[in-house]
């Protein structure tokens, strides 16, 4: 349960800063995150069920080209429905879009595009093929429990804040 924790916020760190890159190269001035903290939850939920996802597949398929494709497409659909349900929440709490795709070709109404969406299965399956082994024996695996708890107990207060700004939009 704790590797969990740690795992989803640790992407939603690394989404947090992926996403910060893109708003400074895009000259966007904007806060990535619903929260004061830098974490961005549909990545770290992204990689989370992805993750659970990956972990049942490999038991299962042996075929390494199939299993790639498999992978893949699943991995669109998984983040797609993180992403689709992100922003309707977001939208129905805090009366704000964060992202709207409405201009993009072949999008899904706001929340979901076809471009954004195969990028977002691409980067999870390399994710998860190079860069999470490293992530979980170098670092997931070590973060002591006061560390985790030090986190949860900043974004709890991170929260009561959220809570309190949701309230006043209602």
């Amino acid at each position: 349960m704790l590797y969990y924790i740690n795992l989803i916020f640790f992407y939603a760190l690394l989404g947090f800063i992926l996403e910060s890159v893109v708003y400074k190269y895009y000259n966007i001035n904007a806060h990535s995150s619903i929260f004061l903290g830098p974490y961005t939850f549909v990545y770290g939920f992204g990689m989370f069920f992805s993750l659970i996802f990956f972990k049942y597949i490999n038991l299962k398929i042996k075929y390494t080209l199939l299993k790639v494709f498999i992978l893949y497409i699943s991995f669109i659909m998984i983040t797609s429905i993180i992403e689709l349900i992100g922003g309707h929440l977001i939208h129905y709490f805090l009366k704000i879009d964060k992202w709207n795709y409405e201009k993009h070709k072949y999008h899904l109404g706001k929340y979901l595009s076809l471009k954004n969406s195969l990028c977002w299965g691409f980067l999870v399956l390399f994710s998860i093929k190079f860069l999470h082994p490293f992530f979980h024996e170098n670092l997931l695996i070590k973060i002591p429990l006061k560390t985790t708890i030090i986190i949860l107990f900043i974004f709890f207060i991170d929260l009561i804040y959220l809570i309190k700004k949701i309230v006043k939009n209602f």
